[in-house]
C-alpha cells in the first residue's frame, strides 16, 4: 500500500449558469489560480451530453463505454486533478480522464 498525508489548501466554489461548459471551465479556474491538484464535486443537472457507464472489459487501461444524455438529468459526480510531468495536466471524473489541454 501507498499512501500520503496532505492538508485542505484553499477552498474555490464556482456556480455555472445555464449552458456554460463545466470542464472548459474548471480548465480555467485551474490556470487562473494555478492549481496543482484537487478534489471537487459536482452538484446539479445537465440537458445533453455524454457519460461513461463502465469499461467495455476489466483491463488497463479501460476502453469506457459511452452513453449519450437525450434529456435532462440531475447530476452529482466526483473527480480529481493533479499535474503531470511535462505540464500536462488531466481532469479525471469517474474512471476515465479528460485531457483539458
Amino acid at each position: 500500500m501507498k499512501y500520503q498525508v496532505g492538508k485542505v489548501g484553499r477552498v474555490v466554489v464556482a456556480k455555472f449558469e445555464d449552458k456554460e461548459d463545466v470542464l472548459g471551465n474548471l480548465s480555467s479556474i485551474v490556470k487562473k489560480e494555478g492549481i496543482q491538484a484537487a478534489a471537487f464535486y459536482l452538484v446539479g443537472g445537465m440537458r445533453e451530453g455524454k457519460i461513461v457507464v463502465g469499461p467495455e472489459k476489466d483491463e488497463i487501461p479501460p476502453t469506457p463505454v459511452w452513453k449519450n444524455l437525450g434529456e435532462s438529468h440531475e447530476v452529482v459526480g466526483f473527480g480529481t486533478y493533479f499535474t503531470r510531468a511535462m505540464s500536462r495536466r488531466r481532469i479525471s471524473t469517474g474512471r476515465l480522464g479528460k485531457r483539458i489541454w
